[in-house]
C-alpha cells in the first residue's frame, strides 16, 4: 500500500510541477530502444550543460521538496569532478535543508545508449531491490529501488531515446520527490 501511495504522489507531483507529462501505472518499455542516437559533445558544451543542470536543481528542489532551503549543487563529473570531451554521463551531489533536516541527493544523467541494463535487468541486480515502477506518459518508465544495506532509495527514469536519469537519497520517505526529479526532461544530454 505504501508504494502505491508513493507512486500516486509522484504522479501528482509530476503533473503539478510540469516537470514531466502526466503519468500512469502502465510500464511497458522496450530496452534498448530502437534507433538510439549517440551524443558527442565537447568539454565546453558539457560544462555549459552542467551549469544548466545545477541551475535547474536550484530552481526545482524548493518546489519538489516543498520549502527546501540552501540548495547547494556540487560540481558535475564522472568518477571525479569535472567533465571531458565525449563524456557519456555526468553526476553530482546536491545538498539542502528540508523540514529542519539536511538532505543529500546524487543525480546521474546518462547519454542515450550509455545505460545498458533494461528496467528488468536493473531490478535483477542483487543490490537493487525494486519496489515499483510507473510510466511517465512520454514513453519512459521510472523504476523505484531500495538498497537496505546502505539506506539508499533511488528513482531511475528510463527514456524512449535511450537516456537514463537517476536520483538517489539516503533520506527515508523521499521516493515521490526522487521520481519527479528523475523524470525532469530538463536533465538531458540531447539538448
Amino acid at each position: 500500500m505504501r508504494m502505491r501511495n508513493v507512486m500516486a504522489a509522484a504522479l501528482t507531483g509530476l503533473a503539478l510541477l510540469g516537470l514531466a507529462g502526466t503519468a500512469s501505472a502502465q510500464t511497458e518499455l522496450t530496452w534498448p530502444p530502437k534507433d538510439v542516437t549517440p551524443v558527442h559533445k565537447t568539454k565546453a558544451e558539457l560544462e555549459k550543460q552542467a551549469a544548466g543542470f545545477s541551475a535547474r536543481q536550484q530552481q526545482t528542489y524548493p518546489l519538489v521538496f516543498r520549502g527546501a532551503q540552501n540548495v547547494a549543487p556540487g560540481n558535475w563529473g564522472g568518477e571525479a569532478e569535472g567533465v571531458f570531451d565525449d563524456m557519456q554521463y555526468m553526476g553530482n551531489f546536491a545538498s539542502f535543508t528540508h523540514n529542519g533536516q539536511r538532505v543529500q541527493t546524487y543525480t546521474q544523467v546518462n547519454a542515450p545508449g550509455q545505460h545498458e541494463w533494461s528496467p528488468k535487468e536493473y531490478c535483477e541486480q542483487e543490490w537493487a531491490k525494486c519496489t515499483g515502477q510507473v510510466s511517465d506518459h512520454r514513453g519512459g518508465v521510472t523504476v523505484f529501488s531500495k538498497n537496505e544495506a546502505s539506506g539508499i532509495t533511488a528513482a531511475r527514469n528510463f527514456r524512449r531515446n535511450g537516456e537514463v536519469v537517476w536520483v538517489q537519497s539516503w533520506t527515508a520517505g523521499t521516493e515521490a520527490q526522487l521520481a519527479v526529479l528523475a523524470a525532469d526532461r530538463a536533465l538531458t544530454f540531447t539538448r
